[in-house]
């Protein structure tokens, strides 16, 4: 069975690069490209317009209240911002909570890092954010077990997710999210930082263990590969959400025609994989009727997480290189 909704991708590419182009003349500068298209997107996908001046102030104000120590860099300011002010939540109110969060999370045993933040920014829908931060660190302890090198710092973020789950059940969260792991490691998903996110998709969206889940997505990845698009680590989540939005409907035209536009315009022709990442979330929101706006935020949130990380790995090898250089 067909879609039902014909994703009109030039609509869309012309209101994600309207978003773009004053996301980039809102005068918030050093910002990665990449994330500048994510702010936009954040918009683009509710059928909105970012407003500049309220951009640049509410990141303005975030500056102003972390002052100059703090382990946030402008990439993440940014990227707060613009999910804050997407998500009706833009207030210098917010911006305080999102802050007293991330000292409860370092007082529940996180460290202190950029991903503490966006952690923080997902505690603000809890009325009990010490609780929910205490419950996150035994579920962080729980990943370190199964996977004492790959569960790091930015893994603050998916015990977050888990931890906001009415599940009180710490054991069988983590249980179900290694379930996932290990059965899309079966089918040829590489065992890193994205499939873990992927693997805590499935618990945040059926919470339990579904085989049938498993098998939407092997699907959905052979549909993608069919159509020409090539599945990397970025896009897991993404497909993820996008296999449990299409409930085996098949996928239109549509994606493979916004990622052809995507790829053909300013400033989106650094890299294919980025922008069948960009594509795979915007075409997901407009089949996602069933999804919560919970759901659709821990997308976008996780794909500005796995930017974020690559950006570090970056930074930390030019700074290796740069030291070796040095010293020969």
């Amino acid at each position: 069975m067909d879609s039902e909704y014909i994703f009109e991708s030039e609509k869309a590419t012309k209101l994600l690069m309207k978003n773009y182009d004053l996301v980039k003349t809102s005068g918030v500068s050093f910002i990665d490209k990449r994330i500048r298209f994510l702010i936009a997107r954040l918009f683009a996908g509710n059928n909105d317009v970012i407003n500049p001046e309220k951009f640049s102030e509410i990141n303005k104000e975030i500056k102003r209240q972390l002052g100059f120590f703090t382990a946030l860099n402008g990439n993440v300011r940014a990227s707060l911002a613009g999910l804050l002010m997407a998500n009706d939540n833009a207030s210098s109110e917010s911006i305080s909570q999102v802050i007293s969060n991330y000292n409860t999370l370092i007082d529940a045993g996180f460290k202190r890092t950029e991903y503490t933040y966006f952690a923080a920014y997902l505690l603000l829908e809890s009325t009990e954010p010490a609780q929910v931060a205490r419950k996150a660190k035994i579920i962080h302890e729980l990943f370190k077990k199964d996977h004492p090198f790959l569960t790091k710092s930015e893994d603050v973020t998916t015990a977050v997710f888990l931890a906001n789950l009415p599940e009180e059940d710490t054991a069988k969260l983590a249980a179900i999210t290694e379930y996932y792991f290990q059965a899309f490691a079966n089918k040829g998903f590489r065992k890193n930082d994205s499939l873990q996110f992927l693997a805590t998709t499935g618990t945040l969206l059926y919470g339990e263990e579904n085989s049938g889940f498993i098998r939407k997505v092997d699907n959905v990845v052979e549909e993608l590969r069919r159509k020409g698009v090539k599945i990397k680590p970025l896009h897991y989540s993404s497909i993820g959400i996008l296999a449990f939005v299409m409930d085996g409907r098949k996928i239109d035209s549509g994606l493979v025609n916004l990622i052809d536009e995507l790829s053909q315009q300013p400033g989106l022709k650094f890299g294919r994989e980025f922008v069948v990442a960009l594509a795979i979330s915007m075409y997901t929101e407009k089949q996602s009727g069933q999804m919560s706006k919970e759901q659709l935020e821990g997308l976008m949130v996780n794909v500005h997480i796995l930017i974020a990380m690559e950006q570090a790995a970056a930074a930390s090898a030019s700074a290796a290189a740069s030291a070796a250089a040095a010293s020969s």
